[in-house]
C-alpha cells in the first residue's frame, strides 16, 4: 500500500504566506551603500585603492557588511513587524502606511550607519 499523507496535516499558521513573500534579501541595501561610498571615494582618490586596500575594502568589506548588516536589518524588520501586529491587530490601509513608513525610516537609518562605517573604514585604510 503506498504512503498517503494524513487528511488533517495539523494546525495551520495564522497568516500563511508563500515562502517567496517571507524571504527578504536584507544584505543588499547595506552592500549597495558600502559599494557606492567606496566608488565615490575611489573616483576622488584612485591611488588610495591601489593594491590590497581596494581588494580588502570591496571584497572582504562588502561581504562583512552584507552579513552583519543583513542580520541586524532582519532582526529590526522582524521586531517592527511583531510590534505592528501587537499595536494594530487588524490590517488596513493605515497599518500598511505605518508599516511602509517604518520600513523607509529603518532603511534610511541603516544606510546612514553603513555610510558612516564605510567612511571610517576608508579613513583607517588611508
Amino acid at each position: 500500500m503506498p504512503w498517503r499523507p494524513p487528511s488533517n496535516p495539523g494546525p495551520q499558521p495564522r497568516n500563511p504566506r508563500p515562502a517567496s513573500a517571507q524571504a527578504d534579501i536584507v544584505g543588499v541595501w547595506p552592500s549597495a551603500v558600502w559599494i557606492l561610498v567606496g566608488t565615490a571615494f575611489y573616483l576622488g582618490n584612485p591611488q588610495a585603492f591601489a593594491g590590497w586596500k581596494g581588494a580588502l575594502y570591496f571584497v572582504a568589506g562588502t561581504a562583512a557588511v552584507a552579513l552583519g548588516g543583513g542580520i541586524v536589518s532582519l532582526g529590526l524588520r522582524r521586531g517592527v513587524a511583531n510590534m505592528l501586529r501587537e499595536v494594530f491587530p487588524r490590517r488596513d490601509r493605515f497599518t500598511d502606511l505605518v508599516s511602509w513608513l517604518l520600513r523607509v525610516m529603518l532603511g534610511a537609518a541603516e544606510g546612514l550607519l553603513v555610510a558612516l562605517f564605510a567612511r571610517w573604514t576608508l579613513e583607517v585604510l588611508g
